[in-house]
């Protein structure tokens, strides 16, 4: 179904040098989208001078550089495992404690999603980012008060709850700028930024280990992290990063693309709300190159529209369950890894030695197998995903070129994560644990493309004007996925570890060993996979569809 047409009041001169004549157009709401305009329609080269061309294009690759910096800062709280051990030395937290910390630092991460998502997409990601400010300094200037006087675990709760707001504060404006300045490749333009958030954890760490090291209290000559300076180091840091988003985060048109093929690109592929009709009134505004131009009621209520129409979408609900099926498993995963790693060892072996440097290792290997993927991921939804741009920009040869759907990639790379379930399901791995790396390396593969390619299909099938909002709704599932299946490894694991503890020949302290510790959570994990795949593929090919929308994903 085609969009109204939309009809230009009267020409709008800008800066001397912008000239739009009037046009009669039509935008359609599928994947081809039939542009006429009348003869003497300007080409792009005569809307914009040569030197404001060159301005806005220096102006969307700063505004892409500093959303790169802002989300290679926005990952410190993934060095939330480095303080544990310092947490129950020092301040003697029980495990429960911090447990509930981290905790803490999801709620504050995941739930309010939709509401930084939706001061982003209505007031810009640079506003975002002095949000971000308010959040990160008194999170951890208050962190590193409680720890200096060791205060008790809720005090250093609300500490932290602060910090994971501040944290998906930061991270939503770097995605968000890259993904609205660089529409023509929105693959990658997601992919970069939340690669880059993958990859802050490392070099944060190396920062940590080496610069932020004292002598031990013990005075047994070993060193250890000293935690205040370092939460004092990143309230500075981030005050820093924050403010210099605050400048160059911001949303510019694209100077290659003439004013209505952008507003056609920004648009939803699904049909408009009935509403958008009564947009026709503000003509070149609501049509304007220009996302400034656009009057902020009116960008408000375009928005509001948005978001009504992708919450009554039973498409959207197919969707994020699938996501909330396939990120939850790998959730649990990551946080019960070194649990998982030594049961999996001999019993002479876990209870011999600790398990922390080969955790560490299988840390790295999804932090660099994740990264890989997300970058993979995003270059083949861009070179062999439908393309999103107009019809009149795409040539005979661009037509002619292989394309894979995006919800095809998707479910590739999931297989990949139930593949990984299915193997420690069979018990693979408990015969031979050495070769944990195969586990590690395609939970990877499959968690760093999922998180990836799930905003860009977001992106294509509801726009990318509302992709903050959008996207965020859908982000909260996360945390509600970790929650449900870490309880189901947690609830599996401490039965059989209280069976094999009940008798005298018990190990205690509550440790498992064996492949009944983990074998049915993780079969339920392949499991919630396959009805993640059937889920999106009824979203994609199902009755009342996107196929049978005219949507090309």
């Amino acid at each position: 179904m085609s969009s109204p047409t939309l009809k230009p009041t009267a020409d709008v001169s800008k800066d001397g040098d912008d000239f739009r004549g009037p046009r009669n157009l039509s935008i359609s709401a599928g994947t081809s989208r039939s542009i006429t305009s009348s003869p003497l329609s300007p080409q792009p080269s005569e809307i914009l001078s040569i030197r404001r061309r060159q301005r806005l294009k220096w102006q969307r690759y700063s505004a892409g550089a500093c959303a790169l910096v802002s989300c290679l800062s926005a990952g410190s709280i993934l060095l939330y495992s480095l303080y544990t051990p310092l947490f129950q030395r020092h301040l003697h937290y029980s495990q429960m404690q911090i447990n509930a910390i981290a905790i803490a630092a999801e709620l504050g991460m995941y739930l309010l999603v939709p509401i930084f998502g939706w001061i982003c997409d209505n007031y810009g990601p640079d506003r975002l980012s002095i949000v971000s400010v308010f959040l990160f300094v008194p999170g951890y200037l208050s962190a590193a008060y409680c720890y200096n006087n060791k205060l008790s675990y809720m005090a250093m709760f609300f500490s932290f709850l602060l910090i994971g707001s501040g944290t998906v504060s930061m991270y939503l404006t770097g995605i968000t700028t890259c993904a609205k300045n660089f529409t023509k490749k929105r693959g990658l333009a997601l992919a970069v930024p939340i690669s880059a958030f993958g990859l802050s954890p490392l070099w944060m760490s190396q920062v940590a280990n080496y610069a932020f090291l004292r002598d031990s209290d013990d005075e047994s000559g070993t060193k250890e992290l000293d935690i205040s300076s370092i939460y004092t180091f990143f309230a500075i840091y981030l005050f820093v990063i924050g403010i210099i988003g605050s400048f160059f985060l911001r949303i510019y048109p694209d100077p290659d693309l003439d004013e209505v093929i952008l507003r056609g690109e920004t648009a939803p592929l699904l049909t408009p709300s009935p509403a958008a009709a009564d947009h026709i009134e503000y003509g070149s505004a609501v049509l304007s190159n220009d996302p400034n131009d656009i009057p902020p009621a009116v960008k408000r209520r375009l928005l509001n529209d948005d978001t009504r129409n992708f919450l009554s979408d039973p498409t959207m609900w197919w969707f994020a369950a699938g996501v909330f099926l396939t990120a939850g498993p790998g959730e649990s995963f990551i946080n019960n890894m070194g649990a998982l790693i030594k049961t999996i060892q001999p019993v002479s072996r876990s209870l011999g030695s600790p398990t922390g440097d080969e955790t560490a290792t299988h840390v790295g290997i999804i932090a660099v197998t994740s990264t890989v993927a997300r970058l993979l991921s995003g270059f083949l939804s861009d070179y062999l995903g439908p393309p999103v741009e107009p019809a009149p920009v795409r040539d005979e040869q661009e037509n002619k070129r292989f394309r894979v759907s995006r919800i095809m990639l998707i479910i590739i790379f999931t297989a990949f994560m139930q593949a990984a379930y299915l193997i420690l399901a069979s018990g693979y791995i408990q015969l031979h644990p050495q070769q944990f790396y195969i586990i590690s390396s395609l939970i990877g593969i499959g968690y760093g493309a999922v998180f990836t390619l799930s905003p860009t299909i977001v992106s294509v099938v509801w726009g990318v004007e509302n992709l903050a909002t959008n996207w965020g709704i859908i982000a909260m599932l996360p945390a509600g996925g970790a929650s449900v299946f870490g309880f189901l490894f947690a609830a599996i694991y401490d039965s059989e570890a209280t069976r094999q503890n009940s008798g005298d020949h018990g190990l205690g302290e509550g440790s498992c060993f064996g492949l009944h510790c983990y074998q049915k959570s993780f079969a339920g994990m392949a499991a919630s996979c396959m009805i993640a795949i059937v889920l999106w593929t009824w979203g994609w090919r199902g009755r009342g569809g996107w196929i049978a929308r005219g949507v090309s994903v």
